[in-house]
Parts: C-alpha cells; sequence; structure tokens
C-alpha cells in the first residue's frame, strides 16, 4: 500500500478522486462477474446472469452497485428494485429461490485487521448513502461470508438473523450423518429405490408441487419462474437435477443442486410424501454427496436452516449450522411490504 492510501487509512478519510460508488452499466457486468469469482462472499446468486433473469422473471429491475477504487471495481451490492403501489420505492437483494444477494467485497489485500475494516465501512457508507437517497425501503439479506454488520447497525439498520447448514464433503461421509439416515439409505438401498440425474424440469415442478401442496401451500415460484430458472441451470452446466425413484420407475423425490467456483448449494428439494418412508429422499441426498465429494467439492450449502420442519431432516445429517444477517431500512413505517 502506498504512503497516500495509507495514511487515507489511518486517518478513517476518503480522497474523493480515489473512491466512487454508482451503478454498473451492463457494458460493466464483466468486472462484476470477475469481482463475484474473486470474492469470498461472491455466490451463483450474486451472478448478472442469475440475477438478470430473476429480475425479468418477476418483472424488476437489476442494479448492480459498484464500489471502485480508482478505476478498481473492490466491492458492490446486488439489488432489484420496484416501486409498491406505483408510490413506495423499493430495493431488496432476494427474489423466488434467491436466498441472499447484497454486498461483495474484494479479498482483503492487507493483514492488518483495522485496515480491512476500514474498507468494508467506507464501501457500506458509500453504497448504503446511494441506496438511502433513492429509494423508501431496502431490504437486503447478505450471503453467509459477511459477518460484521457493526457499519449497518450504527448507521441504524434494523437487523435480523437467518440460517444456513454446511456438510463437510471430505473425509467418510458415511461416517458424518446419523445412524438413523445410514439405516434410512440401507433401506431405500435394499428396497431397490435408484438414483440418476435427469434433465426433466416438468417432472421436477409436479413433484415440488405435491411437496408445497400436502402442506396446504403454493410452490415457492411460479411455474415460468422455475421451469425458466431450471432449464437456464442446466443448459448453462450451473447445476443438476438428481432424481431418486421406485423399482416401478415412479419418482419419489428429486433434489436441484447449483454451484459456483466456491462451493454447491442445495437450490431445491421436492418429494412425494407418499413415499417418504421409502427412504428415496436420504439416498438422493447421500448420493449427491457422494458424486460431489469424488469431483474434488469440499462442501454443500443445505439451505434449510430457516424452516422448522426442513431443519429437522437436514439436522440428521450432522451438517454445521451457519449463520448469515439480513438488514432493513425505510423512511417510514411501511405495514404493507413484506
Amino acid at each position: 500500500m502506498d504512503d497516500k492510501r495509507r495514511r487515507n487509512y489511518q486517518t478513517g478519510t476518503m480522497m474523493k478522486e480515489e473512491y466512487d460508488a454508482r451503478i454498473l452499466t451492463r457494458d460493466e457486468y464483466s468486472l462484476w462477474d470477475d469481482l463475484i469469482m474473486d470474492s469470498p462472499q461472491g455466490t451463483i446468486f450474486h451472478s448478472s446472469g442469475w440475477i438478470k433473469r430473476c429480475a425479468e422473471l418477476i418483472s424488476k429491475k437489476e442494479i448492480l452497485y459498484g464500489f471502485f477504487r480508482k478505476d478498481q471495481l473492490v466491492a458492490g451490492c446486488s439489488i432489484f428494485s420496484d416501486k409498491k403501489y406505483g408510490l413506495v420505492s423499493t430495493a431488496v437483494s432476494t427474489a423466488p429461490m434467491t436466498p441472499y444477494g447484497g454486498f461483495v467485497f474484494s479479498p482483503f489485500e492487507s493483514s492488518k485487521v483495522r485496515e480491512n475494516e476500514l474498507f468494508m465501512n467506507t464501501a457500506i457508507s458509500m453504497i448504503n448513502g446511494n441506496l438511502k437517497k433513492t429509494f423508501d425501503y431496502i431490504d437486503i439479506i447478505n450471503s453467509p461470508g459477511i459477518a460484521d454488520i457493526r457499519a449497518f447497525i450504527l448507521d441504524g439498520w434494523e437487523p435480523s438473523v437467518h440460517y444456513s447448514y454446511y456438510f463437510d464433503l471430505t473425509g467418510n461421509i458415511e461416517e458424518k450423518i446419523s445412524k438413523n439416515v445410514r439405516r434410512t439409505i440401507r433401506k431405500a438401498c435394499e428396497s431397490h429405490v435408484s438414483v440418476q440425474r435427469e434433465q426433466d424440469p416438468l417432472l421436477y415442478f409436479d413433484l415440488i408441487t405435491k411437496t408445497y401442496g400436502k402442506q396446504g401451500l403454493p410452490p415457492p415460484a411460479s411455474k415460468t419462474f422455475f421451469l425458466t430458472m431450471v432449464e437456464f441451470i442446466l443448459s448453462e452446466n450451473l447445476g443438476e437435477m438428481w432424481v431418486s425413484r421406485l423399482p416401478s420407475g415412479e419418482p419419489a423425490a428429486a433434489e436441484i443442486i447449483v454451484w459456483d467456483n466456491k462451493q454447491t448449494h442445495r437450490w431445491s428439494a421436492a418429494s412425494d410424501m407418499e413415499f417418504n418412508k421409502t427412504g428415496a429422499t436420504s439416498l438422493v441426498l447421500f448420493e449427491i454427496f457422494r458424486d460431489l465429494q469424488k469431483r474434488g467439492y469440499s462442501s454443500i450449502n443445505l439451505m434449510a436452516g430457516n424452516r422448522p420442519n426442513l431443519a429437522k431432516f437436514i439436522s440428521s445429517f450432522n451438517p454445521r449450522l451457519v449463520p448469515y444477517y439480513g438488514l432493513k431500512k425505510a423512511r417510514w413505517h411501511f405495514p404493507f411490504i413484506k
């Protein structure tokens, strides 16, 4: 770090000619994707391709804020913008089947905590300044890679905590999971339940409709949204669909996983609850774990930490509980915005 930048960090001041926060143009999306690849917080859900498709499907505008040090993009924030009832301008970082977005930062250049915190706080302050000037209501859920949200809290943002489960794919997978799950998997194998990769978005949507229908709930996204995103995932080699079938050939459970350059994510799961006792749901997940391990992946984000019924199933695999944080800011109280 040169002397001028060191003095700026030490005094906590920012030089206008050195820092800039602004909305990226579409011509600059390649810079954003390079940042996402390098950022410890960057995931597939932050990528410009994912965000653009979601925005189109939910009729919102994608906005990528960039934080530049001189001419280098070193941080940013992804949001979807909208107007509620034509009056209230909103910015949210999530969309259907998109658990988080928000802030990302380039890897720290310094080994000094103070300098790294100042870099993060400067980026947060400048991007948040733009957000607060533009939007009446802001709702950001950052990825699990961001643990420090003090800059938001000091600025009056309302924090919330969310949870995900991470499963370690290194070592002996079978020894890591509980005895009950191992027993269930053996039962499925003895019953000749089969597991394979498939590419059938319609089959998957039918299965997930059954899953939520048994609970009296609609699917987590519209049919158009779901089919478009699944086709996007499969055609762009961003993930896979796995299905477990009974000896009769009837599908019992299915999973869709997605990945980025850091890890894999359990994007969606579906099952026919009539076949829950067959062990097909546990078997398909176990086979996915084994396959990912063979391909060199070290972990998978299993999601599912925020819903008790899902957490009960996933926790039986003995994963690690990981918190991540949400933040809200509103000019006024908007009880009709959820």
